[in-house]
């Protein structure tokens, strides 16, 4: 299997990149990058070999007409693959503003899927949100519905959407909310209904990548009778378990 994984240096994205390299059904892993990382410092020890680093200018793929996006070094590498990972997100704090978290979390990742779609691969997965909603009065979860929106309608054989709660895990930033979480709730998150419970990054990794062995080819979605598309609320982090082999 040939998986390429965008959003790879963040939190949800190293996780999943762990758990790439040590699956023998995955014989390469194609992740543009701004700038490649040490791989050490992502936590990847084995399978290293299966890995492609690319350094991209997304800024300049973004503003690029759709000819000269089609034969980028991002849309060949597309090519053959079998599914794509999306793991792209950011905050406001850390955007500077409303136009560049917009670019991060819905421009690019509506680009990067067109550009998969259009090399033939059929099964496309991304990190959503709680609450994703194109209406929400909330910009973050209206970026995130808007999001869902293109991506369905882009017609993947396959589409799975993860909408986790707040993020347990070691942030870059700082996160408020999160943090506030973890003092109050660390040793007794079941206190905190399932709906909306935090969940660490890595449980959010393996059903990613538990989704990515089953594509949902012939489930059919109960919010909008999509065929083959998947939507896994933060609730089921907690009932199908943690990790590969209990989500699977």
């Amino acid at each position: 299997m040939k998986v390429a994984l965008l959003g790879s240096t963040g939190l949800i994205g190293k996780s999943v990149a762990q758990l790439l390299s040590r699956l023998d059904d995955v014989e390469s892993v194609f992740c543009p990058v701004r700038s490649v990382p040490d791989l050490n410092a992502l936590g990847i020890f084995n399978g290293v070999l299966k890995f492609n680093f690319e350094a991209v200018d997304f800024n300049a793929l973004l503003s690029a007409r759709p000819e000269e996006q089609r034969v980028s070094s991002v849309c060949e590498n597309f090519t053959c693959c079998d599914a794509v990972i999306c793991c792209l997100g950011t905050t406001l704090k850390q955007a500077g503003g409303k136009a560049a978290q917009e670019k991060v979390d819905l421009r690019l990742p509506l680009t990067l899927a067109a550009l998969a779609k259009r090399q033939g691969v059929k099964h496309f997965l991304c990190v959503s949100a709680m609450g994703a909603n194109s209406h929400s009065p909330f910009f973050y979860n209206r970026l995130k519905g808007q999001l869902e929106e293109g991506l369905t309608m882009m017609g993947f054989e396959s589409l799975t959407l993860v909408r986790p709660s707040l993020l347990l895990g070691k942030h870059k930033d700082k996160r408020f909310g999160e943090e506030l979480m973890q003092k109050l709730f660390g040793s007794h998150p079941e206190w905190i209904p399932a709906h909306f419970r935090p969940v660490p990054a890595e449980t959010v990794a393996a059903h990613l990548v538990a989704n990515m062995l089953k594509p949902p080819v012939d489930h059919v979605c109960a919010t909008d009778g999509v065929k083959g598309k998947r939507i896994v609320y933060n609730r089921q982090f907690f009932k199908f378990g943690k990790n590969i082999s209990e989500v699977l």
